[in-house]
């Protein structure tokens, strides 16, 4: 099963009507649920340019490897409670980064020197040699765009990486 990576800007201001607009609202009996996040998440920023390199899943296996080979994971940069509160109201992962954890992720980011032989060992290690090179190469591109991603985001702005 494939998932979609995707990051958005959005207004600082209006993060949390876009966290009220996350679960969708009851509709009562015999009609379905009313979900208004697309639009509010449309209305209150602007996704930059989508993951297509693979799955959006590689954004697990890289947080694992930064986990293990440099002790850290993405989630320690982000808003914790509006992250949480995303990711449960939308069943996938949300990480909240508002400007500064962005700029701090980003320079803890390039700090790491990414080698294609590391990947794969550490792939290997996790998920057996099967594919181990081709997702290896699937994660350096997820960490190409999640930096291109982050130097995008600026005061009054909240970065949203969405995994799912």
């Amino acid at each position: 099963m494939s998932a979609v990576a995707c990051f958005y800007l959005v207004a600082d201001p209006r993060l949390p009507e876009l966290i009220a607009a996350a679960a969708p609202a009851s509709a009562g009996w015999f009609r379905s649920a009313r979900d208004t996040f697309p639009e509010v998440l449309r209305g209150a920023g602007r996704e930059l340019e989508p993951f297509t390199a693979g799955s959006g899943w590689v954004f697990n296996t890289l947080d694992l490897y930064l986990e293990d080979r440099h002790g850290f994971m993405l989630g320690r940069f982000g808003d914790a409670t509006s992250s949480d509160r995303l990711s449960k109201a939308r069943g996938s992962y949300w990480l909240a980064l508002p400007p500064a954890a962005a700029a701090d992720l980003l320079r803890a980011l390039e700090r790491i020197d990414l080698t294609l032989s590391d990947l794969v060992a550490f792939i290997t290690s996790e998920h057996g040699p099967d594919d181990a090179a081709e997702e290896a190469t699937a994660v350096e591109a997820a960490m190409a765009a999640l930096k291109a991603w982050l130097v995008q985001v600026s005061p009054g702005e909240i970065g949203l990486l969405s995994v799912g």
